[in-house]
């Protein structure tokens, strides 16, 4: 399925500064922090019976937290995490894939050579992936890459260019 990425493509084109780069760390280690902070709160109780509940609620707020963190962060470290980002907008580019049926394909590419985008996405779709199109699209700017794959030969294969509407 190396045929069906189109974020190298877009790597490859300098003049619109798209570069590889980790999502941050930042969300995951907050999450465990506040899981940490919950358990030294709970240490921190001294009391009866009346405080058992609250206790008990700590440990188990704070477990989950730090087990969310944890696993946030291993996702983080193991996965290639490598997503494509756009420096000019300075954030990530959000992806889409919209799957349609095989006698959509002419209307599909049509709109995608014309770079009309917003009715793309407006087209019904189905759960069908024979024609899918990859949108990669800036939340911040009109920057919108698109690139139509055909299922043929049991591989997802490209049927059009890359079209990019900056």
């Amino acid at each position: 399925m190396a045929n069906y990425s189109i974020s190298e493509a877009l790597y490859a084109l300098p003049e619109y500064h798209i570069v590889k780069r980790r999502k941050s760390l930042f969300a995951p280690v907050v999450v465990l922090l506040i899981g940490v902070a919950l358990f030294v709160a709970n240490s921190m109780l001294s009391g009866g019976e009346e405080l058992d509940t609250l206790s008990s609620a700590l440990i188990l707020f704070g477990g989950s937290f730090v087990g969310v963190g944890v696993v946030l962060l291993f996702v983080r470290f193991s996965d290639s995490g490598l997503d494509p980002y756009h420096n000019v907008d300075g954030c990530f580019l959000k992806r889409e894939e919209l799957k349609f049926q095989k006698e959509q394909r002419s209307v599909v590419l049509d709109l995608l050579s014309k770079k009309d985008f917003t009715t793309l996405r407006t087209l019904p779709s189905d759960g069908i992936s024979v024609l899918v199109v990859v949108i990669y699209s800036s939340p911040k700017s009109g920057f919108v890459a698109a690139q139509a794959f055909e299922y043929i030969d049991l591989e997802l294969k490209p049927v059009s260019e890359l079209k990019i509407q900056n």
